[in-house]
């Protein structure tokens, strides 16, 4: 009887072991029908580190710079969920519940300013229907039926706030690691995409510290990735346990990217039409670059029985340089060299 105790006492613990580090499939398989209403918050810190105005070559009398800045974005939105064929969603229809950004800044650049604004999107409160097109392999974005809007506010949707990039889609054991494409970060800093965004800003005379921009561009992150972000990405499965009732997958998440964009267009586009620019005088942008870095870590809890994720943690630090230059009048040269470096943290909750 003692004997078959010990062995008892033994077989339990290895049962339990050997199912713990069974393979999981870990995919984005959602069920049709499935309806999954998904919050993307996103806190950014930023303080100027370095700031270099020159005038016709000469440094610019700023004094000495200073520059806080807190941005709040959060997304909320009501997925419901087509059929699946072949791994793809055919099928999504998407409510943008709410969209909104909060953003503070404290500026000191030859004289003080405080500005604070709130952002809105005319997508919320909208359903956008997301139809899988084989032949052209992309989505056909429109308006559901019977909702009204302009179809510039489509332009720069993304049907990606899954998370689906940051998960293997295949059978993985606890312990193992996979590579992450880096082009899956922009699901974390740009969810859903260009979301139409429009601030309204106190105390900003003129925008923001930058010709051209207002601190809320500073703070919407996706422009950024129309391009390769360089770096490295990669996820490591640490176990399968229970949260909030369902069983998941715990994924550990970490990263270091960096990402360059040119953003010229966009701000000469602002400058022409900025209506606080003081009577003759005219600006032109010759050039505006912006560089990434984007370096953290985080845990992504998967739902496995219903095939999408179920939260999201990310703590990252991430710096902002800038190279600006422009011309006042056609005569006068002016160019802006700033560095920026603070933290990020998003979540992203799944009910």
């Amino acid at each position: 009887m003692r004997t078959s105790t010990y062995a008892a006492a033994f077989a339990v613990p290895a049962l339990l072991a050997f199912t713990s580090i069974a393979p999981e499939k870990i995919s984005f398989a959602p069920k049709a029908g499935t309806t999954v209403t998904k919050t993307f918050t996103t806190v950014t810190q930023m303080e100027l580190e370095d700031a270099e105005v020159l005038m016709g070559g000469q440094p610019a009398p700023i004094g000495e710079a200073e520059m806080a800045m807190e941005t709040t974005q959060s997304v909320t939105v009501s997925d419901t969920y087509g059929p699946m064929a072949d791994g793809q969603l055919t099928k999504l229809s998407r409510t943008y519940d709410s969209i909104g950004m909060e953003t503070q800044m404290d500026m000191t650049m030859g004289m003080a300013q405080e500005m604070a604004g709130e952002g809105s999107s005319p997508l919320e409160g909208k359903t956008v229907e997301f139809d899988w097109n084989e032949k052209d392999g992309e989505y056909e974005i429109a308006f559901a039926k019977g909702e009204e809007g302009e179809p510039e506010e489509l332009e720069g949707l993304d049907i990606e706030m899954d998370l689906t990039g940051l998960v293997p889609g295949e059978d993985i054991s606890v312990g193992d690691s996979y590579d992450i494409d880096t082009m899956a970060l922009a699901q974390i800093l740009a969810p859903g995409g260009d979301l139409a965004l429009e601030m309204e800003m106190d105390g900003a005379a003129g925008g923001g510290p930058v010709p051209g921009t207002d601190p809320g561009q500073m703070g919407d992150l996706s422009a950024f990735f129309d391009d390769v972000l360089d770096g490295d990405a990669s996820g490591k499965l640490t176990e399968i346990r229970e949260a909030d009732g369902v069983r998941v997958a715990v994924i550990e998440i970490e990263f270091d990217v960096a990402a360059t964009t040119d953003l010229t267009e966009m701000v000469a586009e602002n400058v022409q039409n900025d209506e606080e620019l003081p009577p003759g005088v005219s600006m032109e942008v010759d050039r505006m670059e912006m560089a990434m870095t984007y370096e953290g870590k985080g845990e992504l809890l998967w739902n496995l029985d219903a095939g999408h994720v179920h939260s999201l943690e990310i703590e990252a630090d991430m710096t902002n340089e800038m190279d600006m230059g422009m011309t006042i009048n056609g005569e006068m040269e002016i160019s802006m060299d700033m560095a920026m470096a603070g933290k990020i943290v998003t979540t992203v909750t799944a009910e």
